[in-house]
């Protein structure tokens, strides 16, 4: 059996909300550290993990995926918008961003016709990630409208 068949993909769970959402940050530092280990960091750990039980736990369409019982990703959309899809550092190459993605296409379907993000133009990985999931560059930033001042990439894929 691959790792692919084991992974399940669920929403939060209510009881255990702040530990997730604590687990989640951790992975997230952790991911963007290590694919990116020069963009500039604007919030500090404290700062982030306060954002996302604040903010992105609470106000985004979270899917967790869990590998025998490990979290190792998460995807955050709101609305058109995929702001969000990490997997843990060691666990990449094994299809647990495909299944989220695809769980998060299917999701966001009958909301809109267009899913979109950004990924850093410095992103190698995600981009080619993201391509071959069918998203198309539609334009490229120089890095004036994200926290980071890093450039950037829109990506956009068709849904319907």
């Amino acid at each position: 059996m691959s790792d692919a068949q084991k992974i399940v993909i669920r929403r939060p769970d209510p009881r255990r909300f702040a530990a997730e959402a604590d687990t989640v940050t951790a992975l997230f530092i952790e991911a963007r550290r290590t694919a990116l280990p020069k963009l500039k960091v604007v919030r500090s750990n404290d700062e982030t993990y306060e954002w996302m039980r604040e903010v992105v736990f609470p106000r985004r369409s979270i899917r967790i995926a869990e590998l025998e019982g490990t979290i190792v990703g998460f995807a955050a959309r709101d609305g058109a918008w995929l702001e969000h899809l990490y997997v843990k550092v060691g666990f990449t190459g094994r299809g647990i961003g495909s299944e989220l993605l695809n769980i998060v296409i299917g999701e966001a379907k009958p909301v809109t016709p267009v899913l979109r993000l950004y990924a850093f133009q410095c992103n190698a990985g995600a981009r080619r990630f993201y391509e071959r999931h069918g998203f198309v560059a539609v334009a490229f930033g120089d890095g004036t409208g994200n926290e980071e001042g890093e450039p950037d990439v829109r990506y956009e894929r068709k849904l319907r």
